[in-house]
């Protein structure tokens, strides 16, 4: 019967007649000869011996019939643990001939991302039978030969947690998919511990594979991911380009200067001010901040210094007369003439006593007209703002400031080139170099000793990232290279990062493409608000989710499975007696309805009852599917390296 006539009802986890019956021609067909033999002598053999055949051929053909149901409802109960090895990955992405090929072929442009299929209404209609069963599935007796199986596997089943019957819902086969859909951005969901690290390590080796630059933001420090990434990089022949960055070990990290790829000066203001939060009365305090951090990038700009965050932070907190006045000095001297110190003094001292308002006034009065300069009435504005106003309204900057320039982070992301210091041969990187060049920069962010500081990084980071994609926007390079972007617990990045989101929306046309992780769609929501949570995840053309318990998470997977038609059985039997009539008239009745409704074809439910390492997946080219998550291994020999990069 056909799947799609309206009473077809498949039952597959029923008892296995198909084994009995093979069991039954087997065993005809084994000890039909000897019976034969020892009863009617050896003169019947030959014609007993092709009716065993016949038996066996019989009994084989039943047995192989039943091998679908016993793996399946094997797998209803028993799960475990994959492994793979990087050489098989690195042949599951075509890596040797990717490399290897003059022009890359877009048809072996494929990354493995584990094994599982595509689910369907089919899977939904298991699904939905086996959550009808009681909890110890008794309807499902197993032969007595794979009992012993079950208890062998029950430890590392148990381990895994979960169900592990939803996976076994489907046959699984390895599955690959075109790099393309990447470039949609992918969120990545899941409880801590259920493998999100496990696939991000695997997405990174991947990206590596594809000939990516790799930018990683790791909030944990992960050793495994770090080394994982470090051993394909040296494989690869790129070992000298992989750059680490962590602040708990300042001695062995390269350096990153975090504000110098900007196009505007205004683009300094726009990452650092909302550092300070938004909310209420909060917005006056950072339109503020936005202001006194623009007019600083503005005069050191102006003086052709270098904009760091130490310098900054040092202007605001107590140095800002000491800027206004290099600033005004230098404008001055080219305004006026190099000793308009002398030539200006009398005019100075009848303006004001105090040598910055006097040089204020004497610009706004003579000078402004005719010569006018932005810097300097900046400065102006700046340096010569009330105390007490002043004081007030950087409390809430200050704190910021102090975070991101405290001892090593001044000395981590404000590097300075000092080319005498012989002693420091830590490497300062460009961000918008490494894009150019290829490599791999894994920034360990530290956020178990300070969560507030690694948050503010990871904004700045991708703040940095989302100017270099500006500028590769606004290039005439149209195929520059592809940068893939891995950010972990990435909650603690969203919040009022407006070039997060810009990223998101355009940083297809600028070769780049993001792999966010977080546990929840409610602890972005914590961080923003619903409205921009529900723009986030619209941006996210991928959504993969790990074993979730947030009910909000849980409602999103289902929805991205849509609807299916899934077959409900009714069932009803009654009785009637009529003393009225005869004591004698009895009837009965028995009527059984298969009936078809729509229900989520996954079921928000299951979520919660994932096994570790497994997930489902929503890809940008339609894909709905259920996967398990094999664990990477590197069986590489020390110092191994590729036969191209060698």
């Amino acid at each position: 019967m056909k799947k799609i006539d309206p009473s077809f009802s498949e039952h597959l986890f029923r008892p296995i007649y198909e084994l009995n019956t093979a069991s039954a021609w087997l065993a005809g067909g084994l000890t039909t000869p000897f019976l034969s033999t020892m009863y009617s002598g050896g003169g019947s053999l030959p014609t007993a011996m092709a009716i065993g055949a016949g038996m066996l051929a019989t009994g084989t053909y039943h047995g192989v019939k039943s091998l679908p149901l016993l793996k399946r409802q094997l797998k209803l109960s028993t799960n475990k643990k994959t492994f793979m090895s990087v050489k098989e990955l690195r042949k599951r992405n075509n890596l040797e001939k990717i490399m290897t090929s003059g022009k890359a072929n877009k048809n072996l442009r494929t990354t493995f991302i584990g094994s599982g299929y595509s689910w369907g209404s089919e899977h939904a209609n298991r699904a939905y039978q086996v959550m009808d069963m009681d909890s110890n599935m008794s309807q499902v007796e197993l032969p007595f030969f794979l009992k012993p199986v079950v208890k062998a596997m029950m430890k590392e089943t148990e381990a895994l947690g979960g169900k592990p019957w939803i996976h076994g819902m489907g046959d699984e086969k390895k599955i690959s998919v075109n790099e393309s859909n990447w470039f949609g951005h992918t969120c990545i969901t899941g409880n801590v511990g259920t493998g999100k690290t496990v696939l991000l390590k695997m997405i990174s080796v991947n990206a590596l594979h594809m000939g990516d630059v790799l930018v990683i933001l790791d909030p944990k420090n992960d050793a495994d991911w770090k080394e994982a990434v470090q051993k394909e990089m040296e494989y690869l022949g790129m070992g000298d380009r992989f750059y680490h960055l962590h602040p708990a070990k300042p001695s062995s990290s390269v350096r990153i200067p975090l504000l110098k790829n900007y196009t505007r000066i205004t683009e300094i203001a726009d990452r650092i001010a909302p550092l300070m939060g938004s909310s209420g009365t909060g917005k006056a305090f950072q339109d503020f901040a936005y202001e006194i951090i623009y007019f600083t990038a503005q005069g050191l700009h102006y003086l052709g210094e270098p904009i760091r965050l130490t310098t900054i932070q040092k202007v605001i907190s107590s140095n800002r007369r000491g800027l206004a006045m290099r600033v005004l000095d230098k404008y001055f001297k080219g305004a006026v003439g190099e000793n308009y110190a002398e030539q200006l003094a009398d005019e100075f001292a009848d303006i004001n006593a105090d040598r910055l308002a006097a040089m204020a006034g004497y610009y706004n009065q003579y000078l402004a007209k005719d010569n006018e300069c932005k810097a300097v009435e900046g400065m102006i504005q700046f340096a010569l703002h009330n105390e007490e106003h002043y004081v007030r309204m950087v409390t809430s900057l200050r704190p910021v400031l102090t975070s991101l320039t405290a001892d090593p982070l001044d000395d981590l992301f404000s590097p300075i080139d000092d080319i005498h210091d012989v002693n420091d041969t830590r490497e300062i990187v460009d961000l918008a170099d490494v894009m150019e060049r290829g490599g791999c920069i894994y920034i360990s962010l530290d956020s178990m000793t300070d969560s507030s500081t690694a948050g503010f990084l990871s904004r700045l980071l991708l703040a940095e990232l989302a100017a270099i994609a500006g500028s590769r926007y606004n290039s005439e390079d149209k195929n520059p290279r592809r940068v893939t972007i891995a950010n972990d617990e990435v909650h603690a990045s969203i919040e009022n990062n407006d070039a997060m989101m810009n990223m998101l929306a355009q940083g297809r046309a600028a070769s780049m493409q993001m792999f966010l992780a977080t546990q929840t769609i409610s602890d972005i929501e914590a961080k923003t608000d619903e409205a921009t949570a529900r723009r986030f995840l619209g941006l996210c053309n991928n959504f993969i989710s790990m074993r979730t318990t947030d009910p909000s998470t849980q409602e999103y997977v289902a929805a991205q499975f849509a609807k299916a038609s899934v077959s409900q059985q009714q069932v009803r039997t009654g009785t009637f007696t009529d003393t009225n009539s005869s004591v004698l008239d009895f009837s009965s009745g028995y009527q059984e309805t298969l009936m078809k409704t729509r229900e989520d074809a996954f079921p928000p439910t299951l979520l919660g009852d994932l096994p570790i390492l497994q997930y489902v997946a929503r890809l940008a080219d339609g894909k709905r599917l259920k996967m398990r998550l094999p664990i990477i291994l590197n069986d590489d020999e020390d110092g191994e390296v590729a036969p191209w990069a060698a």
